[in-house]
């Protein structure tokens, strides 16, 4: 499931590359490249915040430094702790021994070891100093006599944003530690990834073995940790049962937070690992608020790449209980950061609780004319016009496969069932297309929608106010000053344009239906040895489209369907 591919580096050094790239985008950054440090410049009267751990979970930890947030962060190699020597250097570039720093470290044994030796080698050299280590994930055991605990997740950021906002309000350093801790007492977290992450500059033979096509992995760690392969689930009952791990008594009562879901405030994070789309985390987030066990709506809802596993396709769920500081911590959350990786918005507009509306809004009566045409005629043309675009769907869709990107046949066949869903379209034509064109607004997606949308429109236009014998200059013009308006598509560009275009001209010439069908045929057969102009099939090899003595425009086939289903009807 995961990309096992990556581009290749020629320095070898992709993390510092990175740590490069980072302060680049931020004048207020400085990299000190050998101890892979990364720190602002500020005055050192207050307590400084310094975090870091292992590359490969950007934007943790050097996209945290801003203001209101972290004062440096260092990295070690990719999924390896930074040295002493790093951490040493951090705190020399930021800290003051009179204001003192305060150290945040993800519960892993390297990270706890190093920074927990810095830690007494500056409190020996006269540094006040102190440590929070984040253990917030609830898919490790929080049993008393384990000799790790839990590991550091999603919810190191908001212990970061917290720890910063009381830095830089002049928090003394047992203060910083103090809430730190606190926020740490209250937090949970639990991962689902549909596979493990594979690390750049390793070949395929040394990735980690990971999930087959039909499995998913609930509770796995940032650095390829397993967790609990299971049958890929339905989003809504994976987020049902992460929740009722983030919030079940039934765990080691050491740390065990006690949720009151009837009454407690909460902050809700939600965390893209690295290789969700940013479509799905959405939705993700949208079911996580949805699904939450809470009686109240969450206080803050975060939603971000906050700490990743470079490219795993997967999300967490972090939940952060507010009970007799909420204020306090709310306000250290809200304070705004210049940070790259912190994305959340400001406090302002976070009482609002009625987002998302319900009621339609009013449409506007659809536009009448004068005049009138035989219902039950139409209905006939209509309804075998559908019947033959949805009887060419197959054949559409494996044209639109071999050239371009497979949805055509379906789109229009979506459309066609759109249309064919309303029983009565009455007798004035304006009404009828303009009816007709919302019910095609709304099925049908991509750029043949748009097509068909923006022609029936303009058509509805141009029919208001003319009498039957125009009909066919009504065509001409919503297809000369309606359509041609908005796209550069004409005859002998490969697209549906090769059926329509020649229908209405020989239509407005000739008078003749029959005639201007026979047009609209060869202008569609003739799309078989066109060179693609427009849309994906123009990037597709020409070679392509030799393929079975040559293969028409997809969208030119199944207008021509709708034509004739149409006309057919009428000589039947």
């Amino acid at each position: 499931m995961t990309l096992n591919k990556h581009w290749k580096y020629p320095d070898g050094d992709l993390v510092t590359t990175n740590l490069k790239g980072l302060v680049r985008t931020n004048p207020q950054l400085r990299l000190l490249e050998q101890e892979k440090v990364v720190y602002r410049e500020s005055p050192k009267d207050k307590v400084a915040v310094i975090s870091g751990g292992g590359a490969g979970h950007e934007p943790l930890h050097a996209g945290y430094v801003g203001s209101n947030l972290l004062n440096a962060a260092v990295s070690g190699s990719i999924f390896a702790s930074p040295s002493t020597r790093q951490i040493m250097a951090a705190i020399t570039a930021v800290a003051s021994k009179q204001a003192g720093v305060v150290l945040v470290v993800k519960n892993y044994t390297g990270d706890v070891l190093h920074f927990g030796l810095v830690c007494e080698r500056a409190k020996a050299a006269g540094y006040k100093v102190d440590t929070v280590i984040v253990a917030d994930d609830v898919a490790v055991g929080r049993d008393q006599n384990a000799m790790v605990g839990r590991r550091g997740l999603a919810g190191t950021a908001l212990i970061h944003k917290v720890v910063g906002g009381a830095a830089s309000q002049g928090y003394d350093v047992d203060k910083v530690a103090e809430i730190g801790n606190y926020v740490n007492q209250r937090l949970v977290t639990l991962g689902a990834s549909l596979d493990r992450t594979s690390v750049p500059g390793r070949s395929a033979d040394d990735q980690v073995e990971f999930c087959k096509d039909d499995e998913a992995e609930l509770g796995l760690g940032i650095h390829n940790e397993p967790g609990t392969k299971i049958p890929i689930p339905e989003i809504d009952s994976l987020i049902k049962d992460m929740y009722t791990k983030l919030t079940s008594p039934d765990d080691d009562q050491r740390h065990y937070v006690n949720f009151d879901l009837a009454n407690d405030d909460y902050v809700l994070l939600v965390n893209n690992i690295g290789g969700t789309s940013t479509l799905e985390m959405n939705a993700i987030t949208e079911y996580a608020v949805e699904l939450s066990p809470f009686k109240k709506p969450p206080t803050r809802v975060y939603l971000a790449d906050f700490v990743t596993s470079l490219n795993s396709p997967g999300f967490s769920i972090t939940i952060l209980k507010l009970d007799d500081r909420k204020q306090e911590i709310l306000g250290f959350l809200d304070l705004e950061t210049d940070a790259a990786g912190w994305r959340p918005k400001p406090a302002s507009g976070w009482n609002s609780t009625n987002q998302i509306i319900s009621e339609q809004v009013e449409e506007q009566p659809l536009p009448k004319s004068d005049l009138r045409i035989d219902a039950t005629k139409f209905r006939k043309h209509l309804d075998a016009a559908l019947k033959s675009v949805i009887a060419a769907e197959p054949k559409v869709t494996h044209y639109d496969t071999v050239v371009g990107d497979g949805d055509c046949g379906e789109t229009l066949k979506s459309g066609a069932e759109a249309v064919g869903a309303v029983k009565d379209y009455g007798d004035d034509p304006v009404n009828i297309l303009v009816h007709i064109t919302e019910r095609v607004e709304d099925s049908m997606g991509g750029t043949s929608g748009g097509l068909y949308s923006i022609y029936l429109t303009a058509l509805s236009k141009s029919l208001k106010g003319t009498s039957h014998q125009d009909v066919a200059n009504a065509m001409k013009e919503a297809l000369y000053d309606g359509l041609f308006k908005y796209t550069r598509a004409r005859e002998g560009g490969r697209t549906l344009v090769d059926t329509l275009q020649p229908f209405v001209d020989t239509f407005v010439k000739t008078g003749d239906i029959k005639q201007a069908v026979e047009a609209a045929e060869k202008g569609c057969e003739a799309t078989k040895t066109m060179t693609a102009k427009f849309g994906r099939a123009s990037y597709v090899d020409s070679s392509e489209f030799k393929a079975e003595g040559g293969i028409p425009d997809p969208g030119a086939v199944g207008l021509l369907a709708l034509i004739k289903g149409f006309v057919d009807a009428q000589t039947n």
